[in-house]
């Protein structure tokens, strides 16, 4: 079982706390840690960066967002401090121009987010830009079995993780689609393709019902604390929890914490909710991120 501690914006982009996250997360038992790379100002619409936004940084989306985002020089640091201490780390690449930012790293693994897990031109960057050797990990929030078959098709030389997700944050229970795991690993699961779980609910609860259904990877967003003005804050797990997590999987009877979790959250549904709908294409993303340019109607 491997866990992966998402580090988000939730480092605020204070270098200092983001490498006492890395040592936390470690600590905690975190597989890996992922960073974010996001070019900002080609990622999100105009519209959305001068949306007002209010933060300790300014007024609008744009000013709170850009400060988050880590130069080379510090990447570099952080890169020299996860091999001090046998972290292996990787990178959620927002945008082609971050593909190119983080192609030299010596990482192993690279994410692709839900938003671009279907977006054609993304994709033929990301793999015209890394090698093989590499592994994908690929969320698959808001897509249906035929566009998801057709990104697992399109890196049919990689191995993969496909992980299921909904873009809610935080997800209430009843929102979970767990019996989407199944499905995924009956459709997909190879030698060469894994079927893992990236959880945006409160709690650890719902991720052990995830490993229970047969995911192997967990992805969960961390931070030291959650009192943060920081977006999406609501849904990351602390250490402790974190450690917990880790913990509790490893118990062959999970059932004993996850009896009381809404039957809701077993059922099945892919394609794109209208809750996921308002977040993927008129919230936090351009919509040029998101269009079905490759799928047939």
């Amino acid at each position: 079982m491997e866990f992966t501690a998402e580090f988000t914006t939730n480092h605020l982009g204070n270098f200092n706390l983001l490498i006492s996250m890395l040592h936390k997360a470690k600590e905690a038992g975190a597989t890996y840690v992922k960073m974010q790379k996001k070019d900002v100002e080609s990622f999100y619409t105009k519209e959305k960066l001068n949306s007002p936004y209010k933060s300790p940084y300014g007024t609008t989306y744009g000013e709170y967002r850009k400060i988050f985002e880590f130069d080379k020089n510090q990447f570099d640091m952080f890169d020299q401090e996860c091999r001090k201490i046998g972290m292996p780390w990787f990178t959620t690449v927002q945008d082609e121009i971050s593909i190119d930012f983080m192609k030299d790293y010596k990482i192993d693994l690279f994410k692709v987010a839900s938003v671009n897990s279907h977006n054609k031109k993304f994709l033929e960057k990301l793999r015209d830009t890394i090698s093989k050797e590499k592994i994908l990990i690929i969320s698959v929030a808001g897509k249906t079995l035929k566009q998801i078959e057709e990104t697992v098709n399109f890196f049919k030389d990689y191995n993969l993780y496909i992980l299921h997700c909904v873009a809610e944050y935080p997800c209430k229970d009843t929102n979970l689609r767990l019996g989407n795991i199944p499905i995924l690993i009956k459709n997909f699961k190879t030698d060469k393709i894994k079927i893992g779980y990236s959880g945006h609910e409160e709690g650890i609860i719902p991720s052990l019902a995830a490993i229970k259904l047969g995911a192997q990877l967990v992805e969960r967003h961390f931070a030291i604390s959650r009192d943060s003005f920081v977006h999406h804050i609501e849904c990351s797990l602390t250490a402790n929890e974190f450690k917990d997590l880790v913990v509790k999987s490893k118990d062959n009877n999970l059932e004993k914490y996850i009896g009381d979790l809404n039957e809701k959250s077993y059922e099945c549904h892919f394609g794109m909710t209208e809750m996921e709908e308002s977040f993927l294409l008129n919230s936090q993303y351009g919509k040029d991120y998101i269009k079905d340019k490759y799928t047939s109607k």
